[in-house]
Formats: structure tokens, sequence, C-alpha cells
């Protein structure tokens, strides 16, 4: 109904409509007040908005690409001098590098069994990790010593030395894991 009304309004007034022209450059002071609309008195322009926006993008894209740069350096250096290391107990002996890769699996074998009591017993948990990772601790030291150090198969003895006492500290945690495991599935009988 309202459609008929306004279209019958405009029929009747054409004439009249057609009397007025678009003066000229209108348009351009639209566009001009269009390229302002982002901005309240006092407050900068859009496309002003828009070159800080981009200034601010690039410093933080170059902070970006400086972070992963350093990153990359250091995990870098930390694989040559991993690599360095292999060498030298390799140099010391061939058979000291086998023992050392034998006792690191089976070290991270038992300290994957020793996680699965992490959300059952947090406590223990955390008390045996940190057993564990203070040997690990003296091991990274002895590992770090290695290249400047003159004696280098005796370090590396007392390393595999470390390797085997975190192995026996891993041993004994799991041992108490199952009496414990033990002692809930029967409580009547002694630990």
């Amino acid at each position: 109904m309202k459609k008929t009304k306004t279209e019958r309004f405009i029929r009747d007034n054409r004439e009249n409509f057609d009397q007025f022209e678009i003066p000229v450059g209108l348009w351009d002071k639209i566009d001009k007040g269009l390229g302002n609309l982002d901005a309240f008195p006092g407050e900068t322009p859009f496309v002003e908005k828009k070159k800080i926006i981009v200034f601010k993008q690039k410093y933080w894209a170059l902070a970006a690409g400086l972070a992963i740069l350093i990153g990359c350096y250091f995990i870098h250096d930390l694989g040559f001098k991993s690599e360095n290391t292999d060498k030298i107990i390799a140099t010391v002996s061939p058979e000291y590098g086998d023992k050392m890769v034998q006792y690191a699996s089976l070290i991270e074998t038992k300290r994957e069994e020793i996680r699965q009591i992490e959300a059952h017993d947090p406590v223990l948990y955390k008390e045996f990790a940190t057993e564990i990772e203070k040997l690990n601790k003296d091991y990274q030291n002895l590992k770090a010593e290695l290249p400047q150090t003159p004696n280098q198969e005796e370090l590396v003895q007392a390393m595999i030395q470390n390797l085997q006492v975190q192995l026996d500290i891993l041993n004994r945690q799991l041992s108490i894991i199952q009496k414990i495991k033990d002692y809930q599935n029967n409580p009547m009988k002694s630990i």
C-alpha cells in the first residue's frame, strides 16, 4: 500500500522533480567528505591512520624476523656443540659412544613410564622428576666441559657413570611405583 502511494506521489510530481539539476562538483564534494568519515574532530584522517598502522606492522615484522634469526642461531649453536661433543666421544672410544646411546635410550623409555603417574600422583612424580633433573643437569655440565678438558676419557667415563646412576634411580622409582600399585590393588598384603 505504501509503495503505491509513493509511486503515485512521484508520478504526480514528476515535473517538479525534473526541474532541479545536480550542481557541478557535487560528487567531488561527497567524495572528499567520505575520505574523512573515520576522523572525528581532532583525530587523524583514515589515510594517515593507515600509514601509521603499516609503519607499526613493519616494525613488528622486523622484530619478529630478528627474534626468529636469533632463535635459529641458538638452535644451530646448540646442535653444533652437541655434534662436536658426539665426535669427541667417538674419538675417545666408539664403545663409549654406543654405551651412552644405549643408556640415553633406556633412560628416556623409563622416564616415559614414570610420566604416566603424573596424573594420578603429581607430588610423587614431581619428587621423582626433580631427582632425575639434578643428575641430568650434572650430565649436561659434564658434556659442556668435554671440549675444553685435557683428559677427555675420564670425563666421558664420568658421563657414563652419571647415566648409569640415572638409570638405577629410574629403576628404583619404577619399583616404588609398582609396589604402590600392588598395595592399592591388595591393601591387605604387606609391602
